[in-house]
């Protein structure tokens, strides 16, 4: 589905970048095999129709092949796992889990301890600290010992702290009827059962500051305490949920601090994975071009996190297509990679510009195993159960250029931009070119005496690309 935009790439890279450029797409990269290269985990859910066998083949070819990680969406939560007490069930887990290993996946376990989509029954015990204990223990035991050394990731304790004042969520059946070291315990009891998973603690609006008031600082404060205590904790998973606002251009979250989350996570020996990445907007309003081009930009600058820092392991989606997707729940729409008709919009181009963007040597993998590449070759998607698409037809226009390519040697010299003018330090001479944050070519031109003037361009961020006898520079820019 992607061969049109795979073959104007070729014939884009082998202008821009000399004929030896080609060969590098003869295999067709795609999110996974460049996320493999680097030995990092790129994902996507599994949508709960997806269980039911209600969505288009085409759905299950993309998810396979552009991601090596994987989640259920609702599937493995305490609700579905034990609606009863004492009476587990286990076949849409399954079903993920045959599925993962038949391609190769990585599997994130999606949560054992959470507020929400806990079923009644486990509310008759609230006032019964000792029962609801057990109750805690004997599902985390089933549930993890169900998956031993299938399920690679947990998510442990989910949105235990409140989005406001950061305080513990006071509403939670499991605070209120055991207190804080609900969290402890749980971590404990799945590391004892599994000692070889990831135990996260996952919550969203991480990614909004460190400061003692937000969120990821309470929580930070609270990892420091696990660890000096010796809880099990491996991982914080950051649900990046982020709105683009449309009207000041700006949107709620900043990568920048969830890169200063990472490195303070970093200080203390635990990875921070982005579990839930979605980048919406408002209901109800046109989504232009521009703003397409826009959500591209802001996923692509948490992708350029995500690669940079080297505790940060998964970069996980939560859906593939903007038809199938929790965000209307959420007053939201259009924040995932795919269009309503499953053809990627600019978010994915700039997620392939970024992977391509940072060299295989540059990106240091958290993950002691190598990484095997996908050598799938029979299609498991199962027959196509949905009889018509009536989906209205996406008006999006569809990029047919691609993102610069890696370059394996690096220049000595240095480059920054002031006003509209770029200045090399270091170099007298160098072919200069500019991409926009979906790998667009924008701009080009020989440097001679080291500075260049970047006349035309727009305010924004750019990817300069600087060349000097087969050796390359590439570097983020701010033009103002």
């Amino acid at each position: 589905m992607h061969k049109s935009h795979s073959a104007m790439a070729a014939i884009l890279a082998a202008t821009l970048f000399g004929a030896g450029a080609v060969s590098a797409y003869a295999q067709e990269p795609t999110l996974r095999s460049l996320a493999e290269e680097r030995g990092r985990y790129v994902g996507a859910i599994l949508n709960s129709q997806w269980f039911g066998g209600g969505l288009p083949g085409d759905y299950e070819k993309i998810h396979k092949t552009q991601f090596n990680v994987v989640v259920a969406e609702n599937e493995m939560k305490f609700d579905a796992t034990e609606p009863q007490e004492g009476r587990f069930n286990y076949g849409n887990g399954d079903k993920m889990v045959k599925y993962a290993k038949a391609n190769g996946m990585r599997v994130r376990g999606h949560a054992l301890a959470w507020h929400s989509q806990v079923p009644n029954w486990v509310n008759n015990y609230k006032n019964d600290k000792k029962k609801l204990l057990a109750v805690l223990k004997n599902h985390i035991e089933k549930v993890v010992g169900h998956w031993k050394g299938q399920v690679d990731e947990w998510d442990v304790v989910n949105e235990a702290v409140s989005n406001n004042e950061p305080m513990w969520r006071s509403y939670s059946v499991w605070y209120q009827g055991i207190g804080p070291e609900f969290i402890d315990s749980a971590f404990v009891w799945a590391h004892a059962v599994d000692p070889d998973a990831e135990l996260c603690y996952n919550d969203y609006n991480l990614e909004q500051g460190i400061s003692p008031k937000a969120k990821a600082g309470f929580v930070l404060e609270q990892v420091k305490r696990w660890v000096a205590n010796g809880i099990p904790i491996t991982c914080v998973g950051s649900q990046t949920h982020v709105e683009d606002t449309t009207t000041d251009k700006h949107f709620i979250g900043s990568p920048d601090s969830l890169r200063a989350f990472a490195r303070e996570l970093a200080k203390l020996g635990v990875k921070l994975n982005i579990t839930e990445l979605d980048i919406g907007f408002k209901s109800g309003i046109n989504v232009s071009s521009a703003d397409l081009a826009r959500q591209g930009r802001n996923y692509r600058e948490y992708m350029d996190v995500f690669l940079e820092e080297p505790n940060m392991g998964t970069f996980l989606i939560w859906g593939v297509s903007d038809k199938w997707s929790w965000l209307g729940g959420l007053n939201r729409q259009k924040g995932l990679i795919y269009d309503d008709n499953l053809r990627p919009k600019p978010a994915f181009d700039s997620l392939m510009a970024s992977l391509k963007e940072h060299p295989v040597e540059s990106v240091v993998s958290p993950y002691k195993q190598s990484f095997i590449p996908d050598t799938t070759k029979q299609d498991t998607t199962a027959n196509d159960s949905t009889a018509k698409d009536t989906t209205v037809k996406d008006t999006t226009t569809k990029d047919t250029t691609d993102a610069i390519m890696p370059s394996v040697a690096r220049l000595p010299a240095s480059l920054h931009v002031a006003g509209s003018v770029l200045h090399l330090t270091g170099m007298a001479s160098a072919r200069v070119d500019l991409f926009d944050m979906q790998g667009r070519p924008v701009f080009s031109a020989k440097c001679e005496n080291g500075t260049v003037e970047l006349k035309g361009l727009a305010s924004g961020r750019y990817v300069v690309r600087v060349e000097q006898n087969g050796m390359v520079d590439v570097k983020n820019v701010i033009l103002k």
